[in-house]
């Protein structure tokens, strides 16, 4: 179990990791169920948060698997790349993630009335398997990193989709357009995963981050976002708190531009807020 530990503490920071998925989740909760008792709404952000976190720590396990050859040659001090945790520990471990994340999800549809939705979700499992495969088209993929960025971004389109499915919401101009704010949220998170400059063991950089290619064109992006996402939230709910939040993240980032460390506690300390007015001030 300390070799588990180890894994987790260093790939999957589980404190992280469930703050991350809370806010997700409370952000979808919030789109999608604007207009249900909070009650309810706090019971199925817990359920779609859990299900978002076993889905991360899925993700996390096949990538270890996907990126092998890659990490082997950039990283050889990694969990996996030192034999801390074994392959059959992996497997376990992804399909314990894979078992609770469609337990969980299944839940989440039935306890509104609609156990149905679950083939949504099934939709997120297909697509995430084809990222895995990396779309059968892993040379082309890695030579145009935008097009890979975008490609695996899509997969967040689903996830409202889903949401909406075990909510019965009604789509109309405000909700698809704070569904379009989430996937940009997500995709800023995203950036933030990867925003930092990253050296191989002879000292070159690895131009697998967001920092290392785009430059100054990843902090310019997650400032867009986080002012635009605030826009878009602020339409459906008609609450001034969204555009007070992103006009203070983006005043907070641009002092802190310099610092990378500052900017991507930022951009998540201003999703995490958003999330949180999203599902409690509808």
């Amino acid at each position: 179990m300390n070799n588990l530990r180890q894994y987790l503490a260093e790939r999957f920071p589980l404190g992280i990791t469930a703050s991350h998925a809370l806010a997700t989740s409370a952000m979808l909760v919030g789109i999608a169920a604007r207009n249900q008792p909070l009650p309810d709404r706090i019971w199925s952000t817990l359920g779609i948060a859990t299900t978002f976190f076993f889905f991360m720590l899925r993700m996390r396990v096949t990538d270890e698997f996907k990126d092998r050859s890659h990490d082997d040659a950039n990283y050889p001090n990694r969990p996996v790349q030192l034999g801390t945790i074994t392959t059959p520990q992996l497997i376990a471990l992804g399909s314990f993630a894979l078992t609770a994340e469609l337990v969980v999800a299944f839940m989440s549809g039935y306890a509104t009335g609609n156990p149905i939705a679950i083939l949504w979700h099934l939709s997120i499992l297909g697509y995430s398997l084809l990222t895995h495969f990396e779309f059968f088209a892993k040379s082309f993929l890695e030579r145009h990193f935008n097009i890979y960025f975008l490609i695996h971004q899509q997969i967040f389109i689903l996830y409202p989709v889903w949401v909406f499915s075990i909510w019965n919401t009604d789509l109309n101009s405000g909700t698809l357009g704070a569904a379009f704010a989430f996937v940009l949220y997500m995709s800023a998170m995203e950036i933030v995963r990867k925003y930092e400059i990253r050296r191989n063991p002879d000292g070159g950089i690895v131009m697998d981050t967001y920092l290392s290619v785009w430059k100054a064109g990843a902090f310019w992006a997650m400032l867009g976002i986080s002012a635009l996402g605030a826009i878009l939230l602020e339409l459906l709910s008609r609450n001034a708190v969204h555009l007070i939040i992103g006009a203070i993240t983006s005043i907070l980032m641009l002092s802190a531009r310099t610092n990378s460390e500052k900017v991507r506690a930022l951009v998540a300390i201003g999703f995490i807020v958003q999330s949180g007015v999203t599902l409690t001030w509808p």
